[in-house]
């Protein structure tokens, strides 16, 4: 076996091992990839359903407030409207103060629109909660950009 021969080996050798390598890396780098991804859409899913269960929470729970609502829709309102607060706390985290702080005000939401006398508080219990969803939501979308450049 000639020099030339050796050199031939130990080229192809260095290009398989390269090769390899790259191959690793790629398939690392493509789970990855992935995991992000499919963590990044779910995020975006689930923020963009917490977002249209509490403004629909909002705009239910504002409609059973007004006093020329049908008697006939009530009950399909008030149903509405707790499914929807049921909906909300299971978004949720329940170990997350700023995720109760949210619930807490969708809570006192309902209880002042249970109330008769309620149409002095009840729009201001609703507007912190939607700007309290609104800060919230900002945070998480925050999180996702920073998650889907690796960060």
């Amino acid at each position: 076996m000639g020099s030339n021969d050796a050199i031939a080996l130990i080229g192809i050798a260095l290009t398989f091992f390269v090769s390899v390598a790259n191959l690793i890396y790629s398939l690392r780098n493509n789970k990855r990839t992935t995991f992000v991804n499919t963590v990044t859409t779910s995020r975006l899913k689930w923020i963009n359903s917490v977002r249209d269960e509490v403004s629909e929470f909002i705009a239910v729970t504002t409609h059973l407030s007004d006093r020329s609502a049908q008697p006939e829709k009530i009950g399909e309102l008030l149903l509405q409207r707790d499914t929807l607060l049921h909906r909300i706390a299971l978004h949720l985290n329940p170990q997350d103060a700023e995720d109760q702080r949210i619930k807490t005000l969708a809570l006192r939401a309902r209880e002042l629109s249970e109330q008769g006398d309620a149409t002095r508080d009840l729009p201001a219990a609703l507007v912190e909660l939607r700007d309290a969803t609104g800060n919230y939501l900002k945070k998480e979308w925050n999180r996702v950009k920073d998650e889907s450049i690796g960060k």
